[in-house]
């Protein structure tokens, strides 16, 4: 009998949950966070299902760790980074559509493009607009990026420590891609032109 029920107990333990959430360079994403909610709520819940060990007579020393109460805990943990995440998306981005942000700026108006020593530079047509409208369009797209995954796992603005500088005058907009760890320079560049090929495909649709 005992050693029927430690297969049922390697059974449950090793059942294979949920895969385990990726995130992204700058971590999980609001959705993730929620998703590991809910599993914790799940193990939360079946913890409360354990039969009372009873009274364990004369034994010299007893403690209780609770399970569910930890699970409980780590829910709230991601739920309260999902609400973060939210928030922040709210603040930059509003009421503002999805159609409006799912494509980056530098997508939607890259022209061209160089490396630097720290990262590179994009260059964008003018009808990107002044500096607080284009900051703001990538802060949103930045931010928008971080409620769930969206198969933007190429794209510059997702990398983490980033630092954005904008200029432009009439004739074009010059925007500089840095990173502050050096080791995810080639990665930034690498991400750069890929949104730049993208550009191309995105301003051809455009036009037709």
């Amino acid at each position: 009998m005992r050693a029927a029920l430690w297969f049922l107990l390697l059974g449950a333990c090793a059942a294979s949950p949920r895969p385990a959430p990726q995130g992204g360079p700058r971590g999980l994403r609001a959705s993730e966070h929620v998703d590991l909610a809910r599993d914790y709520d799940e193990q939360a819940r079946a913890s409360h299902h354990w039969p009372d060990a009873g009274d364990r007579g004369d034994m010299r020393w007893a403690r209780t760790w609770d399970s569910g109460a930890e699970h409980e805990r780590l829910a709230a943990i991601h739920r309260g980074k999902a609400a973060q995440l939210h928030a922040a998306y709210e603040e930059a981005c509003g009421a503002r559509s999805v159609d409006d942000i799912a494509v980056s700026p530098l997508q939607r108006w890259g022209t061209g493009g160089t490396n630097t020593p720290n990262g590179v530079l994009v260059y964008l047509d003018a009808r990107a607009g002044g500096p607080d409208k284009l900051l703001a369009d990538l802060r949103c797209h930045r931010a928008w990026m971080m409620l769930a995954p969206a198969g933007m796992e190429a794209c510059p603005l997702d990398l983490a420590g980033l630092v954005i500088d904008a200029r432009g005058d009439s004739d074009g907009i010059v925007v500089s891609l840095s990173v502050r760890d050096p080791k995810l320079v080639p990665e930034l560049q690498r991400r750069a032109a890929h949104d730049l090929e993208s550009a191309v495909q995105v301003q051809r649709g455009a036009m037709h």
